[in-house]
């Protein structure tokens, strides 16, 4: 993790750890849903917006949050994943503000003990449709209460994690 903490803008620092975990969906204070990557290289106040990197060097994430009571690094840091970078940077410069996709569903991850409550057998897993939004994405695309959502494209969803990756590459429409 690339980044200057603590203000000191006239020398970089590099910290190191490992990426525990894919996928970590955390809500923004705006409300956006987004999913990280989970490291444990050391992300203090003004890290973020530096470069997450991985051995060969190559650029990763960009560094973004931490998880601390403190307001100091605790542990758990967050960079957003370069698929979601660059499709922000589209979305800047063709459109000045970054568009979200929404799907318009309410749903629920598809577990054995709601696979036998709904009588669900040819699928183990993905996400279970409780209700469908009039006027949304969801319905133009046909789905409707009782589905299950197991795919996007030829990405798999097991979960609301999962999901949230897939539409975060997509604009309204």
């Amino acid at each position: 993790a690339i980044g200057s903490p603590g203000g000191l803008d006239y020398m970089g620092s590099v910290s190191q750890g490992i990426v525990s975990g894919l996928n970590r969906s955390i809500t923004t204070e705006s409300g956006v849903q987004m999913n990280l990557i989970q490291t444990d290289a050391a992300i203090n106040p003004g890290n973020s917006g530096g470069a997450l990197v991985n051995l060969k060097g190559e650029l990763i994430g960009i560094n973004s949050a931490i998880y601390s009571n403190t307001g100091s690094y605790a542990g758990f840091s967050f960079a957003i994943p370069t698929s979601i970078v660059k499709k922000i940077m589209t979305d800047l410069r063709q459109y000045g503000v970054v568009q979200r996709a929404v799907l318009g569903c309410t749903i629920m991850e598809l577990d054995s003990k709601l696979a036998k409550e709904k009588d669900i057998t040819a699928v183990k897993s993905g996400l279970y449709i409780e209700s469908v939004q009039d006027m949304s994405t969801a319905k133009e695309l046909g789905l409707k209460e009782g589905d299950v959502i197991t795919g996007i494209n030829s990405q798999t969803i097991a979960n609301r994690s999962q999901l949230v990756e897939q539409l975060n590459k997509f604009r309204p429409g």
